[in-house]
C-alpha cells in the first residue's frame, strides 16, 4: 500500500485529551516516538487499554510498533482528521 501522506503534504488533527478521546483502530495518529526523539504518523492497529499498536502504510518500509513495540496513550499528540495535498 503506498503512504497515505507525502513530504510537503499539510494535515490537521485535534488534539487528543487522554480519558476524552476516542481512539478506534484505522484512525491516524500523530505521536511521540517512544525510543527515538521524533513525531511519527501512523494508523492505530490494536488498541489496550493504556497504548496502541501503531502501523504504516507502507509497510514493507514502515518503522512502526514491529520495531518498537506498543506506544503509551500519553505519547499521543493528535488524530488526524484530514489533508492537503501538496502538488
Amino acid at each position: 500500500m503506498s503512504p497515505t501522506f507525502k513530504e510537503g503534504d499539510k494535515i490537521f488533527y485535534k488534539k487528543y485529551l487522554i480519558n476524552k478521546s476516542n481512539l478506534k483502530v484505522g484512525q491516524i495518529v500523530i505521536f511521540r516516538h517512544p525510543i527515538q526523539d521524533r513525531i511519527q504518523i501512523k494508523r492505530i492497529k490494536q488498541i489496550k487499554e493504556n497504548c496502541i499498536e501503531v502501523i504504516g502504510d507502507n509497510s514493507n518500509y514502515s518503522t512502526d510498533s514491529k520495531s518498537f513495540g506498543f506506544v503509551q496513550n500519553e505519547k499521543i499528540i493528535g488524530i488526524v482528521t484530514s489533508k492537503i495535498l501538496n502538488f
